[in-house]
């Protein structure tokens, strides 16, 4: 579904809404530069707040990891991780499970796919939507059970306004990955948007049974409870 030019602001709001995928920026902390066509030198890691991925969800603060802590991240697997995710007793927890969780996601094994997706995320952070679209296809193509590159090119088709590619991207996505809390919780959005309340809540359920603590998931889900199920008696 295209939308209509009257509709471009509330497509960028979505696109906006989508900022973090918790993987696709997690790496690496050096500055570097990437030179792309028709863009010019672009700095790697993005500047901050250039996030891709995460719906509805205000900027953490900073979180500076106990010194203890920071290594037993490193050392837990993405089964351990997820599990204390879902057990998190506090907001400050989360974001930074969330973090080790995207790290862990954002890995793809091949130095070529890597490159492409600093690449599109480069292109994104400009405003070049239609290179990194083009780019997303080429890394989907090139690694298509990374359910990474289908997160990022779901959130590139939002800020194009191609809801219906993007909803069928994340749907991809969480059958690669069923633990993609943060491809549930854009559906949910997504969802919303197009008029599909009870898929709506299906949804931001999936992605609250992986990640409790969200607020703004936590909220979604009792208003739509609301209006699909009605008030409990």
């Amino acid at each position: 579904m295209r939308l209509a030019p009257s509709s471009r602001s509330l497509a960028a709001m979505l696109a906006a809404m989508v900022v973090a995928a918790p993987g696709a920026l997690a790496a690496g902390a050096e500055q570097q530069f990437i030179e792309i066509p028709g863009i010019g030198r672009i700095p790697i890691p993005l500047p901050p707040g250039a996030r891709v991925f995460s719906p509805q969800r205000r900027p953490a603060p900073p979180v500076e990891p106990e010194p203890e802590r920071a290594p037993q991240f490193a050392r837990d697997s993405l089964d351990d991780l997820i599990r204390r995710l879902s057990l998190a007793e506090s907001e400050e927890e989360e974001a930074a499970l969330a973090q080790a969780i995207g790290r862990l996601w954002a890995r793809s094994g091949s130095p070529t796919a890597d490159l492409l997706m600093r690449r599109a995320l480069a292109a994104v952070s400009v405003g070049g939507e239609s290179l990194a679209l083009d780019l997303f296809d080429r890394l989907v193509t090139l690694e298509p059970q990374w359910a990474e590159a289908l997160v990022g090119r779901a959130s590139v088709r939002i800020a194009l306004g191609d809801l219906d590619g993007a909803e069928r991207d994340l749907e991809s996505a969480v059958r690669l990955e069923p633990r993609r809390f943060d491809a549930f919780g854009t559906l949910g959005a997504l969802r919303e948007r197009i008029g599909a309340p009870a898929r709506a809540l299906e949804a931001y359920r999936r992605a609250r049974a992986l990640d409790p603590r969200r607020e703004d998931w936590r909220k979604a889900e009792e208003r739509l409870h609301f209006e699909v199920e009605g008030r409990d008696i």
